[in-house]
């Protein structure tokens, strides 16, 4: 609960990992939490708003920083990426340093995980609900 709550008031920022950009230290389907107060150095991952090139928002991408301007501008790159990205990112579009990754458990997070959680859970529902059913009607027969 408390990260939810730093969450909404901007403290830290939740997200999952969606390409292998940053393999093998960050994969697929891993969440990265970031400290949103905290400015990234150089060889220090972190979250940035990735813009297109009206100046929108696209998305939010987890790399690491390779250099810092003397402007204050940054240059990124994934781990497993050959080349840098391509755009240099201003400091007011990085969302913060990451502090910690939690493996795996993004997938939850994807449409199909929502759907495998819900079936699960009612598989247990239906299973706990049977049981229950069966030792009613074993202690009226008794």
């Amino acid at each position: 609960m408390l990260p939810a709550v730093l969450s909404i008031f901007g403290v830290i920022s939740i997200r999952a990992v969606l390409s292998d950009s940053m393999a093998p230290k960050i994969n697929v389907g891993d969440v990265v939490v970031t400290a949103n107060w905290q400015t990234p150095g150089l060889n220090q991952v972190a979250i940035y708003h990735q813009r297109d090139t009206s100046g929108a928002i696209k998305q939010d991408v987890v790399h690491r920083v390779i250099t810092i301007s003397s402007e204050g501008d940054y240059q990124f790159k994934g781990d497993n990426n050959k080349s840098i990205d391509a755009l240099v990112v201003a400091r007011e579009d990085i969302v913060g340093t990451v502090f910690m990754k939690v493996p795996m458990i993004g997938g939850l997070f994807t449409p199909v995980g929502i759907i495998s959680i819900v079936l699960f859970a009612g598989g247990v529902y239906a299973v706990l609900l049977g049981i229950r059913k069966f030792r009613q009607q074993q202690n009226e027969e008794a």
